[in-house]
């Protein structure tokens, strides 16, 4: 299966949105804010670590208009109720439960840049707290809507920190920037190697003689909320193992497990209470990862790639100790999938989504096989699990 085409759902958005408010089809605009997938650097860029990411033809879309009273007004095709409040004073109660992100955006924003107009918006996701990186994609709609009607150029990095500043602040979610820059960064056919320290990124062109592979998605029919689930509680584990590896060393403080050289860990990691250690354990090896992940898709070598994916994976679980059974189900029948190269799950592990690079040639049966498996493991979400075939894009933009 594949995701459907952007410009058709371009057309019913818009079209639906006209119905709805009565604008004229030359006022309505569209942002498109693609989804990502990182293949490799799993649980690292909080912590400061490099990670990989690229962005595929799923997408939020919003179709939007200016409103001149300095209130924000949204529905969303995929959640009930509606969303509003006043740009100055962003109410807490916004009408919905996923007006979090609207209004995060907005004082985000609004914090930075006094903003005059507001927006009147219908929004709609491909698969909405699948794991793919929903939340930052929709935060970068809205701020980019919001920066639009009011005259705003924001540069590429500025959407990323306001993003950082609308999660870490306004939402509580103890994130770092693999998302967000992977989405306003992407380029169709290139891997973005993010340095999350500098920050820099570096867009990597397959090889032209690569093995030939098709992006699977296998949705787990379990959205998950970040805020909910232990992400936040392992990011606060890693800074603890930070800082106590800084303290067996006599080093000035450790934030982050960046700031230790590896022969640091290797010399006190064995002090660590053992959680902190397997935390620890997981950033140097996935560290390690990234970096041969690297050299495979430089070379073309996309199985070497697809095996670096899958030892990622199992680190996830036994030292990053994160996802659900079914998570973990999931990923079992997409790895042993036949012609499937490699797979990891995302969204933090805790429900979303598996990732997987799958030969062109096994494509087709792949998708109808793992939902066949996983739904016959897990009739409970059968109604809602998805299995598609993606495609490398660009990055956020109008459209």
């Amino acid at each position: 299966m594949e995701f459907p085409e952007l410009a058709r759902e371009k057309e019913k958005l818009a079209g639906i949105f006209a119905a709805e408010t009565g604008r004229a089809e030359e006022e309505i605009r569209m942002i498109a804010s693609p989804y990502r997938i990182s293949p490799l650097g799993a649980h690292i860029d909080h912590q400061g670590g490099p990670v990989l990411g690229m962005t595929i033809n799923a997408y939020t879309l919003l179709a939007y208009a200016p409103t001149t009273d300095g209130r924000v007004r949204l529905r969303s095709m995929n959640y009930p109720g509606r969303v509003g409040f006043q740009l100055a004073q962003p109410e807490e109660n916004t009408g919905s439960f996923w007006g979090v992100y609207a209004r995060g955006a907005t004082l985000a924003l609004h914090q930075s840049v006094p903003l005059r107009h507001g927006i009147e918006g219908l929004i709609m996701g491909h698969l909405p707290g699948g794991g793919l990186s929903s939340s930052a994609s929709v935060l970068l709609a809205y701020l980019s809507a919001l920066a639009d009607v009011n005259g705003i150029d924001l540069t590429h990095w500025e959407l990323v920190n306001l993003t950082l500043v609308a999660e870490n602040t306004h939402i509580g979610l103890k994130n770092g920037i693999l998302d967000q820059t992977s989405i306003v960064f992407g380029q169709p056919g290139h891997l973005l190697h993010i340095d999350t320290i500098k920050p820099d990124v570096t867009a990597i062109e397959l090889s032209p003689d690569a093995d030939p592979f098709r992006i699977l998605i296998a949705y787990s029919g379990y959205s998950r909320e970040l805020t909910t689930t232990g992400y936040n509680s392992r990011v606060s584990e890693c800074r603890e193992a930070a800082r106590l590896l800084s303290e067996f060393s006599g080093d000035p403080m450790a934030t982050r497990l960046a700031d230790i050289p590896w022969d640091q860990f290797g010399r006190h990691g064995k002090k660590l209470p053992g959680h902190l250690y397997r935390r620890a354990c997981h950033f140097f090896s996935e560290t390690k990862r990234v970096v041969k992940g690297v050299e495979a898709w430089k070379r073309g070598t996309i199985q070497a790639f697809g095996r670096l994916m899958m030892e990622s994976c199992e680190s996830s679980i036994q030292d990053y100790e994160c996802g659900s059974q079914a998570i973990h189900d999931l990923q079992q029948i997409v790895s042993q999938t036949q012609g499937v190269y490699g797979s990891r799950f995302s969204g933090g592990g805790f429900g979303g989504c598996v990732v997987g690079l799958v030969s062109p040639d096994h494509a087709g049966s792949a998708v109808a096989n793992i939902k066949n498996a996983y739904c016959g493991r897990h009739p409970e979400v059968a109604d809602q699990v998805g299995v598609f075939l993606a495609r490398s894009v660009s990055g956020l933009r109008r459209v």
